[in-house]
């Protein structure tokens, strides 16, 4: 049987030199908070939606009691910001299964960029330590130098020189896709426990994209996020009692997270 992607468009749109921000689900849910803020924010529209066979043989079971498949959303903003600028904002509720999954939607995903004339990729994800953060802390990471380096201008944002690491995932991959289209592309990964959803940690990746692509939106419902997570940890004096949808095995797997 031959395992399929497929991407269907649902809405018509026109798109000029869009720049990419993906936040799929990873540790502290980082990138995919930031993304879903923005387009909840900022009243983005979805134009298309990926259907993979490579995803979770699952579906998620909704409040409501009805069930929601596996996907991945692209929504989009026109002349947004002080720039002008147009965004493709991916996001969704799954990333691929295993190896092949994620390097064969990865892959798709680059292509379909490329297709819409993307010229500028931005990747949000977290970067887990296991303990908890008092400030939140930007790492960065790249596909080219000038890309980097425009970041590190930035404040609260560095390179983690320490001990390394991986990128895992979506974030990782499409730089590396990217690089082959020569697609500046960059990794904005907040510095989060990885133990539950990181208001916090998005709210830090969001400040620098807002220096970046000279936009803002109302941080209001991240503020009541982060007092709620705060006011769970004080109580507890430990990490709030969040599940997350892919648990961390072992302190390697905090290292960088797509």
């Amino acid at each position: 049987m031959t395992l399929e992607n497929k991407i269907k468009e649902i809405t018509d749109f026109d798109l000029k030199d869009p720049i990419v921000l993906e936040g799929l689900p990873g540790i502290g849910f980082v990138g995919k908070f930031v993304v879903d803020q923005i387009i909840k924010q900022a009243d983005a529209t979805k134009f298309a939606e990926l259907k993979s066979d490579y995803f979770p043989p699952q579906v998620t079971m909704k409040a409501d009691g009805l069930i929601e498949h596996m996907k991945n959303e692209f929504y989009y903003l026109k002349d947004f910001g002080e720039d002008k600028l147009d965004l493709i904002l991916l996001t969704g509720n799954t990333q691929g299964a295993d190896f092949i999954g994620q390097t064969e939607i990865c892959k798709v995903l680059i292509d379909y960029f490329e297709d819409l004339g993307s010229k500028k990729l931005f990747t949000l994800g977290g970067l887990g330590t296991g303990e908890l953060v008092k400030e939140n802390r930007v790492f960065v990471a790249a596909n080219n130098k000038e890309s980097l380096d425009e970041v590190l201008e930035l404040d609260n944002t560095s390179v983690r020189k320490d001990d390394g690491g991986a990128i895992l995932g979506a974030s990782g991959l499409l730089l590396y896709y990217a690089e082959e289209r020569d697609i500046p592309a960059t990794c904005l990964m907040g510095e989060t426990p990885g133990f539950y959803v990181d208001a916090s940690a998005a709210k830090a990746v969001l400040s620098v994209l807002f220096d970046l692509l000279k936009f803002t939106i109302p941080l209001d419902e991240i503020e009541e996020q982060i007092d709620l997570i705060n006011q769970r940890i004080e109580a507890s004096q430990k990490v709030p009692p969040y599940v997350m949808e892919q648990q961390v095995q072992n302190q390697d797997d905090l290292q960088y997270i797509g």
